[in-house]
């Protein structure tokens, strides 16, 4: 028996009646929740009263909203990434794993579980569906971030590093390196179920989440652990692998600025555009990502370590929307920034992108690139044309040639065949 179910068991009887449990001199009005479930819930919320019902359907509406918002918008990413042979290659495998991991989360975490509770004004699941939510949350969280983080790897050794044998990346190698990022993520969220740490509810009391308040000594070690390894690692790596991708662009435009001036020509102002676009793009989908969970994990670090002043039910489950909300801008950022995604749902969903198809530039682009051989550096991504693969395309013809070679012959190219797509950054 766990102490928090040994508090509750030592409780008078005449609170627990009627399945309500007041807190102590029955100072606040009692919190409704059924006996089983009272047991896994922290005594912290119980010095606060019942959230009022309009806040509750206020939060059911958003989650309503962003969660079959983030069910449509991921299963069209999928649906388009695995029927268009174009995008069907190893590193928009990235892509798909992340729209898997974004759409089960918004099935699970989002719409209809919390949407349901949050009408119901208290979680409506019970205990073992509750430890079920946070653990599948958890889950699918560090498999998101974690496939963020390969793919920052992967940009790094294309754009970064000229060495063939490391921007060979096949689809084998891809799947491995998604299995991994599943693995990760279960590795830091299966611990509970084994005695480290524990799923509970939160906030509202209309979700659950990994305990981020026990001070326990097994606790402690499960939310450190997935602190640092599960969350602020694979950040970590993706700031320093964009970092170097946003160095290397400059490098880039600056040795091209350098070439036009030698061979007296004009430097193509477009270029230097899409390469600054290619790398904007590329971090655009994780700092959305880490904006909608960095107040979640900010207050989660607070509360592990002792700082529980501020939390409330209402400082805790601000936080908890803006993490439900990840799961939707990948959808929208390959909406509105790749050309050969929109290109595809304007053909096979046209009223969908009514408000904006694809423009003819981006048409004309398409078309060519889809001419070429296939090939790693000729897939499309969430960026705009880059420079950047060109030079890596001109690496893996050459093979043997060097960089002054490769530099001189993207600048002759002519427009248009020079542009080749970013995966997704």
């Amino acid at each position: 028996q766990t102490p928090m179910a040994a508090q509750i068991a030592s409780t008078p009887s005449s609170l627990l009646a009627n399945g309500s449990l007041a807190p102590p001199n029955g100072t606040v009005a009692p919190w409704h929740w059924d006996a089983d479930f009272e047991a896994i819930v922290h005594p912290h919320w119980r010095s606060f009263p019942p959230v009022p019902e309009v806040y509750h359907y206020l939060v059911g509406v958003f989650i309503s909203v962003v969660g079959i918002w983030g069910i449509v918008g991921n299963l069209l990413v999928i649906y388009i990434f695995s029927v268009t042979k174009s995008l069907r290659t190893a590193p928009n495998f990235f892509v798909i794993n992340l729209a898997i991991s974004d759409l089960t989360f918004s099935a699970v975490n989002g719409f209809p579980l919390l949407t349901v509770s949050s009408f119901n004004t208290r979680w409506a699941w019970g205990r073992l569906t509750c430890e079920m939510y946070g653990f599948i949350g958890g889950l699918f969280g560090f498999i998101s971030i974690s496939t963020m983080a390969l793919i920052a790897v992967d940009r790094f050794f294309v754009i970064v590093q000229p060495f063939e044998q490391l921007k060979s990346l096949t689809k084998t190698r891809a799947l491995v390196m998604c299995s991994i990022a599943w693995i990760w993520g279960l590795l830091w969220s299966i611990p509970p179920f084994f005695g480290y740490g524990s799923y509970v509810p939160e906030g509202f009391q209309t979700s659950c989440t990994f305990d981020y308040l026990s001070q326990n000594k097994g606790n402690i070690i499960f939310n450190a652990g997935m602190y640092i390894f599960g969350f602020t690692l694979p950040v970590l790596t993706i700031i320093f692998c964009y970092y170097k991708i946003v160095k290397a662009v400059r490098m880039h435009e600056l040795e091209m600025m350098a070439m036009a001036k030698k061979l007296k020509s004009q430097f193509k102002s477009s270029d230097k555009k899409s390469d600054i676009q290619a790398a904007k793009t590329s971090v655009t989908i994780f700092v959305l990502f880490f904006l909608s969970w960095f107040p979640y994990a900010l207050v989660a670090l607070m509360s592990l370590v002792g700082r529980r002043d501020h939390l409330t039910p209402f400082t805790s489950e601000i936080p908890v929307l803006f993490a439900k909300s990840s799961a939707v801008y990948n959808p929208i950022i390959y909406a509105l920034t790749h050309p050969k995604f929109r290109l595809q749902l304007e053909k096979k969903f046209p009223w969908l992108i009514c408000c904006c198809p694809p423009k003819a530039k981006e048409r004309e682009t398409t078309s060519t690139t889809a001419s070429k051989p296939a090939g790693r550096g000729a897939v499309s991504d969430t960026s705009s044309v880059s420079n950047m693969d060109s030079d890596n395309n001109v690496n893996r013809e050459s093979m043997k040639g060097n960089e002054t070679k490769n530099i001189s012959s993207v600048e002759m190219t002519p427009k248009g065949q020079d542009n080749q797509a970013f995966e997704k950054a």
